[in-house]
C-alpha cells in the first residue's frame, strides 16, 4: 500500500518526504485554503517541488459546468495532475462530459464516497480512484473499515483503485493495508506519530544496544 500525504505546506510535505514514505500528495479545498497562495498557484508549487509524484487537485463546485471548469484548469497545470471530483449526481455528470468529450486525459478520482454503492457506480462510470472518507464514515454511525473492506470488494478485477482518505490513526492505516487498499492518505502529523508515539520503548533499546556495544 502506497501513502499519500493530505498537505499542501510544502515545507511540511519535505519533512515527510526525507522519511521515504511520501509516494503522492492529496489535497482538497480546505487543505488548500491554509496556504497563502491561491488554490491553483499552490498545486502548481507543490507539481514543481515534487516533480515525481501525483498531485491530487479538488474541483469543487456545486452544479456539473463549475466542476469542469475548475477539473480542466487544474489538469492543465500538469499531466501528474489527478482531478478529484465529487461523488454526487452533479458529480458525475461532470466526470462523464469530461470524458465523453475528451476535455483532458488526466486521471480522475471520484471523492467524498461513503458507501461501497458510490464506489460501484465510480467505477463503473471508469474513475480511476475512488477514494472513501474512512474517519468520516465512521463520524456517521458506519464502520469505516466495514465500508473500505466492501469498497475493495466492489472494485476487485477493475482497473479503479481504492484511495482510503483520511487515515489518520496508526491502526486504520495498518487496517487499509490488511484489507488490500492501494493507497491511503494521511496526514504528516500521523506519519510522524507513529514512529514518535512508541519511540520511548524504542530509545530503551538504543540505549540497551548502545551500552551492550561498549561492553
Amino acid at each position: 500500500m502506497l501513502l499519500y500525504a493530505d498537505c499542501a505546506n510544502i515545507e511540511t510535505l519535505k519533512k515527510m518526504d526525507e522519511l521515504g514514505v511520501l509516494s503522492g500528495i492529496t489535497t482538497n479545498p480546505a487543505i488548500l485554503a491554509r496556504e497563502s497562495a491561491p488554490p491553483a498557484a499552490t498545486i502548481a508549487n507543490i507539481c514543481r517541488a515534487f516533480p515525481g509524484y501525483p498531485v491530487f487537485a479538488q474541483a469543487n463546485a456545486m452544479d456539473c459546468g463549475g466542476m469542469v471548469e475548475m477539473a480542466v484548469a487544474y489538469a492543465a497545470i500538469s499531466p501528474r495532475v489527478v482531478v478529484k471530483i465529487p461523488a454526487c449526481v452533479e458529480g458525475f455528470r461532470a466526470f462523464h462530459k469530461i470524458r465523453a468529450e475528451k476535455l483532458f486525459d488526466n486521471e480522475i478520482c471520484i471523492t467524498t464516497v461513503t458507501t461501497a454503492a458510490q464506489a460501484l457506480l465510480a467505477s463503473a462510470a471508469g474513475a480511476d480512484y475512488v477514494a472513501p472518507y474512512v474517519g468520516d464514515i465512521g463520524q456517521i454511525g458506519y464502520s469505516g473499515m466495514d465500508t473500505l473492506d466492501a469498497i475493495v470488494a466492489v472494485v476487485a478485477g477493475t482497473h479503479t483503485k481504492v484511495l482510503a482518505a483520511a487515515t489518520e490513526r496508526a491502526q486504520d492505516m495498518t487496517a487499509a493495508a490488511a484489507l488490500g487498499v492501494d493507497i491511503a492518505t494521511i496526514t504528516p502529523d500521523a506519519a510522524f506519530a507513529a514512529l514518535e508515539k512508541p519511540y520511548p520503548i524504542t530509545e530503551w533499546y538504543l540505549k540497551l544496544f548502545t551500552e551492550a556495544a561498549k561492553g
